[in-house]
């Protein structure tokens, strides 16, 4: 008795099927943690501290179960997975390949009689290379293609769909691409998100994860434009932006985007995310009011961020000093709950002729709410524009082919293993065992699944060959010498 090593013993559990459901399941386990936890690389700024208790988190973030995708042991999960599919392939592949490449059309009388399936057909007066001829030209009229070199040696051979011998291994093939891109992605991609306002350029991507510092994207992303598109009773229908890449001091390629419809440059995409007021103001347009020679006079001013507008006519002037878009108060404190403007708050500083200045406040959707204004101007909002950003998120996946040809390769398999087989049909002139004086037509077939469909379609085949021997004429054979 041969004495197996431990390496021996080991690589004999390492290839088996038990090791491959056991790497299966584990495989899937955490897949579906990754599924039920939420991922930081899908979660909004700050959601997953809102979820989850702080010591629910610490562990969690400890287990790498916030990323589950792109931590160590997910990767080594697949390789491991991967390569007990390649030693499992390895070992069973080459019969496999020996039937596939080098089939087996020769035959005798035995080895026919010998199959699962098979039938003796009466050549009746016809000579035996006359009765190969004949169920020959009969199989080719049924859309069966019969091999002619074996038929020129005596032996009717036809076969179907020998590529369903390979389905196990196409499927086999098609997960280790599916691994291989999943373990590219999780080692060289990365998920990231940029907040871009028009006119801004970036060039670093930060990431979607708590970890890591900004990547450097090798080339610059330059916003053209951003907005949303509405419906007619004012709800939003889609956000855009118009961006622009940048390489070398160049544009090397422009595009506006929409949510399912993003621009890919180099391996990265960018993707419209969102699309939010940044909490700054673009352009004011207020009516200042004023009494002048007894009269009340009334001016229009624009006003934008760090420019100042002329009042009247004795060279008053105004700037914005600083907007809450939407201000609540907190005591004698003013604050704002959010960056759109729902409530504004408006800071505006008067300059005198004389170099005085006074600082207005006001509140157009409060006007009950009087603040102190010494600066003989009062004003009204007529138009307020935010400066909004563009969300872009950034993916760079440089394993997603992989991924696609092996889902695609995995179709083609499983379509193969599940609705074709293969089956070979082989027919050789023999001696009736009943009357050794006879000759029969010795049909035998063999298949690798679905028996039940291929001894009909056997018995259908072996019906027709015997119906063309019977209605064919042809002269009386020789007598077969004792």
């Amino acid at each position: 008795m041969i004495k197996r090593s431990a390496l021996d013993k080991f690589l004999q559990f390492f290839s088996s099927l038990k090791c491959g459901l056991i790497l299966l399941g584990l495989v899937g386990v955490a897949v579906t943690l990754g599924t039920l936890i939420l991922q930081r690389p899908m979660a909004r700024e700050g959601q997953i501290e809102q979820i989850y208790a702080p010591q629910t988190l610490r562990l969690l973030n400890t287990l790498g179960l916030f990323d589950v995708f792109h931590t160590w042991w997910f990767i080594l999960l697949l390789g491991l997975l991967g390569a007990n599919i390649v030693l499992a392939s390895i070992e069973r592949f080459p019969q496999v390949w020996r039937l596939f490449a080098r089939p087996h059309w020769l035959a005798d009388e035995d080895f026919v009689r010998a199959q699962a399936f098979h039938r003796e057909i009466p050549l009746g007066a016809h000579a035996p290379e006359e009765a190969l001829a004949l169920a020959s030209r009969k199989l080719l009229g049924l859309g069966y293609s019969v091999r002619p070199e074996s038929l020129r040696q005596g032996t009717l051979y036809i076969e179907k769909y020998r590529l369903a011998r390979l389905a196990p291994y196409l499927v086999h093939t098609s997960l280790l691409l599916i691994f291989a891109g999943a373990i590219v992605d999780g080692t060289w991609g990365y998920r990231g998100f940029v907040n871009l306002g028009p006119g801004m350029r970036v060039q670093n991507t930060e990431p979607l994860s708590a970890q890591g510092a900004p990547r450097p994207l090798g080339f610059t992303v330059r916003c053209d434009a951003a907005g949303m598109d509405k419906y007619p009773d004012g709800t939003p229908r889609q956000y855009w932006s118009r961006l622009a890449i940048e390489e070398g001091g160049r544009e090397v390629l422009s595009k506006q985007i929409y949510v399912n419809d993003p621009l890919t440059y180099k391996g990265v995409r960018f993707f419209q995310a969102s699309y939010a007021s940044s909490g700054a103001p673009g352009k004011l347009e207020l009516d200042a009011a004023w009494t002048e020679g007894g009269a009340t006079r009334h001016q229009t001013v624009v006003l934008q961020p760090g420019q100042a507008s002329p009042l009247g006519d004795q060279g008053a002037q105004v700037e914005l000093v600083d907007l809450l878009p939407d201000f609540v108060l907190q005591g004698n404190e003013v604050s704002s709950r959010s960056d759109e403007p729902r409530n504004p708050a408006i800071h505006l500083r008067v300059t005198q002729p004389d170099g005085r200045q006074a600082s207005v406040w006001f509140f157009p959707k409060a006007p009950e709410m009087k603040a102190a204004n010494d600066s003989g101007f009062t004003f009204q909002l007529r138009n307020l524009e935010m400066q909004y950003t563009t969300g872009l998120e950034v993916a760079h996946e440089p394993g997603q082919w992989l991924i696609w040809g092996g889902c695609l390769l995995l179709t083609g398999g499983l379509m193969l293993a599940l609705y074709f087989a293969h089956f070979r049909i082989w027919g050789v002139v023999g001696r009736d065992p009943k009357r050794r004086d006879r000759r029969v037509l010795v049909l035998g077939g063999q298949t690798n699944k679905f028996r039940e469909g291929f001894a009909r379609r056997f018995d259908e085949l072996a019906a027709a060959l015997e119906s063309e021997l019977r209605s064919s004429e042809a002269p009386v054979a020789e007598p077969i010498p004792a």
